[in-house]
């Protein structure tokens, strides 16, 4: 097994236990402030899903991030590495949130991130590198092995 594979499988799991610690940290931590109110993440999670109707995409992030981490431990790497890149986009609208509502004429008041949403981008962030890690080990050891293959001559065994 080649060192970049050892070492993709070895930290694999602590990797994964530190992305989940981050996303469950970051719903206990105050994420976004507006209008005079402070939300922590689990408000923004439970609430979230209300932005879609204006044209705020954020929320979908979280789904997308539940479904990677669950890729990633089923070590479908390519699905995961997708999911996950999918989930990055769409958190990082999260930076364009009083734009994406004003544009849906909705009164925006001044929003402000805080220390949760980043600590929760953190999280969507590191599962990406991860799972892209680890879908570029399998496709690079699994081109290796069929360029093995095929250099072995048509009608002879290697035995």
């Amino acid at each position: 097994m080649p060192a970049a594979m050892r070492f993709a499988y070895a930290y694999r799991r602590p990797i994964l236990v530190l992305v989940a610690s981050l996303w469950l940290a970051s719903l206990m931590m105050p994420a976004l402030a507006a209008g005079g109110r402070t939300f922590d993440g689990l408000d923004i999670l439970l609430r979230g899903w209300e932005g879609l109707s204006r044209g705020v995409p954020s929320w979908l992030a979280n789904p997308l991030f539940v479904a990677a981490f669950a890729a990633a431990l089923a070590k479908r790497v390519v699905a995961a590495a997708l999911l996950a890149t999918s989930s990055v986009a769409l958190g990082a609208t999260s930076f364009m949130t009083g734009e994406l509502l004003a544009r849906s004429n909705a009164f925006v008041p001044e929003i402000e991130l805080r220390a949760g949403f980043y600590v929760w981008l953190a999280a969507l962030i590191a599962l990406c590198l991860h799972a892209l890690t680890s879908a570029f080990v399998a496709l690079r050891t699994r081109t290796r092995n069929e360029r093995r293959r095929s250099s072995i001559p048509s009608g002879t065994s290697r035995d």
